[in-house]
Formats: structure tokens, sequence, C-alpha cells
């Protein structure tokens, strides 16, 4: 009888939370929430659907309006951008990245371990493939030579670095900067290449001491007022004709979509996309030249991880607990959706400093 009361008041504390969750964050908010503070596995199929399948017309307007646009702009200018809970870039990526080496391992590409958007150029790319189309095509933006100095801004697990190494045979003049203490003792003691833990958006660089800096999703921990600067500061790190590459997924619209109250609360504590729109004007003003921009698709990775996620259920949660396996789940599947929405979008850019250009 005990248990069963138990049970039954844990079930009205979900409900209750629940109904305060959705009134404040809204439903998509208060649904993630509920679905990831169940003590069983859930159901993948349904996990899916719940994230993926849209709802009635009414249901969807109020999901994808819920809270109101003034309220959403309010909450991130005047709460999340100025609480301490929110503030540290190293926390918030250690929150996410550093959960468990091993836990990632599950869903990552077996070669590479690329935490980023792969190319799947047929319908019958395996992940492995994909990551490897990414890394070519990636490489090629780069193109590196021996000699040059090389940066990588957020750096993973090493994996394109690793890359770079294997067409130039040159260690000495591979760089990479992580926040991840787990990222930093695997590249060190597999490769041994130039890897520091640090924050690259506060980082003071050397004038003119790279001839490449790229970054592969790694921007999107910068938070819109710190772009500028940021931009700034590559462009005089760079060497003359250097060049900066990126890949990064940001916003369509200025105000943030319901979807992404989840991220910045639960998957990455602080983080903050900016606009498409917003990034194109920041890189005239740091003074790029933009000379590569293209769009890809981030819907088949995200399948591809929430698949194999599926697939090794058992290990996951013995590694990481049965709520991290829900909730990675459910990130999956929730950010699907807001890809397949044209809410976010998958974009490379390569940005060159031309002689001559300047501040």
């Amino acid at each position: 009888m005990r248990e069963i009361m138990r049970k039954i008041l844990l079930e009205l504390k979900r409900f209750i939370c629940l109904i305060a969750e959705a009134i404040f964050f809204g439903p998509i908010y208060s649904s993630f929430l509920h679905s990831i503070s169940s003590t069983k596995p859930l159901d993948p199929r349904e996990t899916w659907n719940r994230f993926t399948k849209p709802k009635g017309r009414f249901v969807e307007w109020l999901m994808n309006n819920y809270p109101q646009k003034i309220v959403r702009w309010l909450f991130l200018r005047f709460y999340y951008r100025r609480s301490r809970k929110f503030k540290d870039h190293a926390a918030g990526i250690s929150y996410h990245y550093d959960l468990s080496h091993d836990f990632y391992e599950l869903f990552l590409d077996k070669k590479y371990r690329f935490y980023s958007c792969a190319d799947f150029l047929e319908s019958t790319d395996t992940l492995e493939e994909a990551q490897e189309n990414k890394a070519n095509y990636i490489l090629n933006l780069i193109d590196p030579k021996p000699g040059q100095k090389i940066l990588e801004l957020g750096c993973g697990w090493g994996g394109m670095l690793k890359k770079i190494y294997e067409r130039t045979s040159d260690k000495e003049n591979l760089y990479g900067y992580t926040l991840s203490r787990e990222e930093e003792s695997f590249i060190d003691e597999k490769y041994g290449f130039h890897v520091e833990l640090k924050d690259f958006v506060t980082t003071q660089y050397e004038e003119k001491s790279f001839d490449k800096i790229f970054t592969v999703e790694g921007l999107e921990h910068a938070r819109e007022c710190e772009l500028l600067p940021l931009c700034k500061k590559l462009f005089n790190a760079l060497k003359p004709n250097g060049k900066l590459i990126l890949q990064l997924f940001c916003q369509m619209e200025d105000i943030l979509p319901t979807r992404l109250l989840v991220a910045g609360f639960q998957i990455v504590p602080g983080a903050e996309l900016t606009s498409l729109k917003k990034h194109l004007n920041i890189f005239e003003q740091a003074n790029f030249k933009v000379t590569h921009h293209s769009v890809h698709d981030f819907r088949p990775t995200l399948q591809a991880w929430f698949d194999r996620l599926v697939a090794n259920r058992e290990a996951a949660i013995r590694l990481v607990g049965v709520r991290n396996y829900n909730k990675y789940q459910c990130y999956f599947a929730g950010a699907w959706r807001l890809f397949n929405d044209h809410d976010l979008i998958l974009t490379r850019f390569v940005l060159e400093r031309h002689e001559g250009e300047g501040h």
C-alpha cells in the first residue's frame, strides 16, 4: 500500500509540474520535462512521433506561439542573459559534453566521433560514410598545407584535426581549444595535438598568428552580444589572406522559437543562437569577405543518432541513467523537428581576410 501511494504521489507531482511549466514556459517545454522525468525508458516510437509529428491545427499554433514572442524576447534579455546560472560558458559546455565519454561513443560515428551534422549524400549512406563525406567537404574548404598554422575552436574529440593531419603530416602546427576536460584528455592521449582548455569567446588572440581558423558547430556557444567582438578578434588573429571556416546552425528569425527554450535550459545551459541575417551582418562588420556559403540537412544525422541511442539502450542507461537516456531521445527528436520546420538551418561559410582590409 505504501509503495502504491508513493507512485500515486509521484505521478501527481509530475502532473502539477507539467501544468506549471506549461503555463510559464509553454507546452513544448513542459512536454519535454514530463517525458524525461519518467522512471522507465521511453518507448522510442512514441517519443519520435510525439516530438516530430504535427498535431492538430490549434495545438500546432499553440505550441509554436506560446509563450508569445514578446515574452520570449523579455525572457532572453532580462533573465536568461543576466542570470548567473547561464553566464558561464564552461559550466554549460561541461554539463553537456562531459556527461560520459563512453555514452557518446554509443551513438556517434566510430572513426571521428563527430558530434555535428554529417552529409548523407545517398539514402543508403551509413553514419560513418556520411561523416566521412562531411570531413572531406570541410577539409576542402580549409585546404590545409604543411607549415600552415591551423586552429580549431571547439575541437570535440579531435576528429577534424586528425583529418587535417592525415593530409599534411604536420602535427606541430595543429591547435585546438575546448572547454571539455574529457575531450582535452582524449585528444592528448590519442593524438598529441596542441589542445588547450580555453574559452575561445574570451581568449585574447595574437595578431596575424594563424593561417586558418575553423569551427564545426562551435560558434553556437557564443551569444549574440559576443559574436561581433569575437569575429573582430578572429579577423585580427588571421594572417593576410587567411581563412575562417564555419559550420554552424542558426535561427531563421531573430526571436528564438518556442522549441529552443528547452535547449537553453536542459541541453546546453547558456547556449544562445543567432539568426542567419545577424550572422551575415556581423561578418560584414568584422570586415570579412564571404567566399563560400552552402546549406545542408541536419535531419538524417539526428535520426541516425536517435536510432543508435535506442539500439544501445541498456548500455546507455547503465552509463548515464534512465533520465539522461530519455533526455537524449527527446533532444534528438525535438531538434529534428526544428530543422524540419526550418526554424533552424545548418550552413557552412568560408570567410577571408584580404590584404588592405582591417579596422
